[in-house]
């Protein structure tokens, strides 16, 4: 305040006008008031909107990387190969009886490995990245088990199916 009295038009400064410097400040300070109150109200939606869009490009990723590991494994755990096959079931449609969890189950994944005898399994999920994340669980405890057989007939264990 006291650098626009000094300078003020040229005149003397032992007759400046304060009005003018005092109603600059006034005003600044009820324009800086308003826009405050405007910001409050437009920054948070706005925020908002852009956490949900981060949050849904992260989790699109995450499930995009799920599958992509899921094949991945599938692959080094299938040395004869594996097929599966996706159904999606949308909230207002019927689910098969044989569906667990009527309200929170969404998806059917059925998979197989490509040897002989070839079994079928079906696991049901809330979301596709459980599903396979089940369906790579289901085939290390089927790898899992078949070490261990192998370990019980080398150590001359007598199996019921050999």
């Amino acid at each position: 305040m006291a650098f626009a009295v000094q300078i003020s038009s040229g005149r003397d400064a032992t007759h400046a006008n304060l009005l003018a410097p005092l109603l600059t400040i006034l005003v600044t300070a009820a324009l800086g008031g308003l826009l405050i109150a405007v910001l409050e109200r437009i920054v948070p939606p706005v925020r908002h909107r852009l956490h949900e869009r981060v949050a849904r490009r992260r989790r699109l990723r995450a499930e995009a990387t799920a599958e992509l590991r899921a094949r991945a494994m599938m692959d080094e755990l299938c040395s004869n190969g594996w097929q599966a096959q996706l159904v999606l079931f949308s909230s207002g449609e019927q689910l098969p009886p044989e569906a667990p969890d009527r309200a929170q189950t969404r998806v059917q994944l059925d998979w197989a490995e490509l040897r002989e005898p070839t079994i079928i399994r079906r696991i049901w999920a809330r979301s596709v990245s459980q599903a396979l994340e089940a369906m790579v669980a289901d085939r290390i405890t089927d790898e899992t088990l078949q070490q261990i057989e192998r370990q019980a007939l080398a150590d001359g264990a007598n199996w019921p199916d050999s």
